[in-house]
């Protein structure tokens, strides 16, 4: 069945906005990046070359570990490409109400986070959250403030009808010295958004911005393209923890049957110790990458399908159970997949109708699939999309850079532009004081003179 995505065609554009002090700073230092790449090219090779039989070869490749198909692929992209190179993707998946859609906009960045000489990472993954009301049409983005923490409040996109009218009218503002990801609209739309864009506009203080345009892959694309289902996934998850929640909310009906014989005792046991079980399942699922989770959910899911008489509750948590396993190792295994098509048969990869009029070179076509297994590898599914799911320490970072950065940035701003006057009139004061010895002995000359 073919999915239609509200937010747009198979692709679209976007605008990237990034400090142009950025932009110089890696120029500077992807000159070192590459140096340091081409010599772990070059000793990689070396190794395999000198390899005398398939047990030293095999050596060679647990002494390169097991990420370093990512290093080649994105150290690739960071000695190869232009500064700040930017992949965008949407993922889709859903709302914690059935009327609720969210789209997750991640921004691969081909920076270093900082000064360094380390290839063997994107840079900054950073993200925007979209909710969409599918009853009312309310249109509600959230930031990332800082660190990976978003924004408290949403910026309201509803004036623009979808995700894709309001990426042609709005600007993503990158932020590497704060790990921020944000979006900027223009003064007009509505007056909480134009406040927000005056102030942010006072905070950036004389800062100058280059404008970037970059390919964003939808969720069309990822899903149907490249049959990568998250969003199966993500709905597979809420859909157990609405279903624990549902036979939790239960047991006080069940204790009182049991305690009018209704439910044998060794079927009351089983059940809570299976609701407990679950309860830590979720944990998690919340808590852990996509990639850590597997273990977990398929033994509990072997141990279910093993059981000789299971009860009515595990029943019903198993048919959630068998639908988390098989979308959760799906995604898993694509993304393995596109990772390894994208080395072992660059070119038909890079020739995928998914790249069909996008302006990305083939080294950044490479460092795309890296970075889609590598989202499955470092972040959580809270982290990804669902900020209310975060940890205690999670929500207090949010509220933290929530109302701390933008206030830290006006401060800043303001520092900056006094310290700016004040340099001027030292600067003023010390022209004056050299010039004046020379009018001085002027008169002098022209008095002796006289």
């Amino acid at each position: 069945m073919q999915y239609t995505s509200d937010i747009g065609g198979m692709w679209m554009k976007a605008k990237l906005k990034v400090e142009k002090q950025w932009l110089n700073l890696e120029r500077r230092s992807m000159s070192k990046m590459r140096e340091v790449y081409e010599k772990w090219e070059q000793e990689t090779l070396k190794k395999a070359k000198e390899a005398k039989d398939l047990r030293s070869l095999r050596e060679v490749f647990y002494q390169l570990g097991d990420r370093w198909e990512f290093g080649q692929a994105t150290g690739a992209w960071l000695t190869h490409g232009e500064p700040l190179d930017t992949v965008g993707l949407i993922l889709r998946m859903p709302g914690f109400s059935e009327h609720k859609e969210r789209y997750v906009l991640y921004a691969f960045m081909a920076y270093s986070k900082g000064l360094t000489s380390k290839f063997d990472h994107l840079g900054d993954k950073e993200r925007i959250i979209v909710e969409k009301d599918t009853r009312n049409g309310t249109i509600s983005c959230w930031s990332t403030s800082g660190h990976g923490s978003m924004d408290l409040y949403p910026t309201v996109l509803t004036k623009y009808g979808s995700l894709e009218n309001a990426l042609k009218e709005c600007y993503l503002v990158a932020q590497p010295g704060d790990h921020a990801l944000r979006i900027e609209c223009p003064t007009g739309a509505g007056v909480r958004n134009s406040v927000l864009a005056k102030l942010w506009s006072i905070a950036s203080g004389n800062t100058e911005f280059t404008l970037k345009p970059i390919d964003v892959l939808t969720s069309e694309d990822i899903e149907e393209s490249l049959d990568f289902r998250f969003h199966r996934y993500a709905k597979a998850v809420i859909d157990l923890e609405r279903m624990w929640r549902e036979l939790s909310s239960g047991a006080v009906s069940r204790a009182k049957e049991a305690v009018l014989d209704r439910i044998p005792d060794h079927i009351e046991s089983k059940d809570r110790k299976l609701l407990r079980r679950i309860e830590g399942l979720l944990h998690v699922l919340w808590f852990r990458p996509p990639v850590s989770q597997l273990g977990a959910v398929k033994m509990v899911y072997d141990e279910l399908q093993a059981e000789p008489t299971p009860t009515d509750v595990q029943s019903v948590l198993m048919q959630y159970l068998g639908e988390l396993v098989y979308s959760l190792n799906d995604v898993i295994e694509k993304a393995k997949y596109l990772k390894w098509k994208s080395v072992i048969d660059a070119q038909s990869f890079s020739e995928s109708p998914i790249f069909k009029d996008l302006n990305l070179s083939n080294v950044a076509r490479e460092a795309f699939a890296a970075a889609l297994d590598d989202i499955l590898q470092e972040h959580t599914l809270s982290y990804i999309g669902y900020p209310e799911r975060a940890t205690v320490k999670g929500k207090l970072m949010r509220v933290l850079f929530g109302f701390a950065v933008l206030p830290l940035r006006l401060i800043s701003s303001f520092s900056q532009a006094v310290l700016g006057m004040l340099r001027r009139k030292t600067t003023d004061r010390s022209d004056e004081s050299v010039n004046l010895p020379d009018e001085a002995s002027e008169d002098k000359v022209g008095v002796s003179e006289g």
